[in-house]
């Protein structure tokens, strides 16, 4: 939804789309497990208290929130991902059961994630190397949170940029 982004029309169509996998997973229920990923959430599921949106925008941003917290219950979990968490919905983000950590430099985000991590694991953020985050909940098996990493892989930045190259629809016609 690039060309809509940051709209009053990005995040109707978000909740549109999450009540309707909701009354799904209501009606399936636990049918299938669902793992809706929102990127760049901070643009659709903003933080609306005091930030001067108007009532049907917080009306909306209320009921994803509302989504949130009553989708584990049918199978439906979120991934949310945001480079800007200070911006993102505190209802949704106080839902969020694992956080995983790259370096970050805001300083409102780091103010929020000291109610996630420790004061101590907090200041180690901003120094955190490439493919390197921090991780800490539920689906990490430590009672503190762990550093983790990941090697640099040439072979699959190569595949990367070789998909980056190719015209819109190829891999999809190369695969069919």
């Amino acid at each position: 939804m690039t060309e809509i982004s940051n709209t009053k029309a990005t995040l109707r169509i978000t909740e549109l789309y999450l009540s309707t996998i909701m009354a799904w997973a209501r009606a399936n229920r636990q049918a299938r497990k669902v793992l809706i990923v929102l990127e760049e959430a901070h643009t659709i599921i903003p933080e609306t208290f005091s930030s001067g949106f108007d009532s049907e925008t917080q009306w909306v941003v209320s009921r994803i929130g509302q989504i949130a917290l009553q989708g584990r219950k049918y199978g439906v979990g979120l991934l949310v991902i945001s480079q800007r968490i200070a911006l993102v919905s505190k209802t949704i983000l106080s839902q969020c059961n694992t956080f995983l950590t790259h370096s970050l430099i805001y300083q409102t985000s780091l103010n929020f994630l000291e109610s996630v991590y420790s004061t101590q694991h907090v200041r180690s953020i901003p120094n955190l190397g490439r493919f390197q985050f921090l991780a800490a909940g539920k689906a990490i098996k430590a009672e503190r949170p762990i550093l983790l990493g990941r090697p640099f892989d040439q072979a699959k930045k190569d595949a990367s940029d070789a998909l980056r190259k190719q015209p819109p629809g190829a891999a999809a016609a190369a695969a069919g």
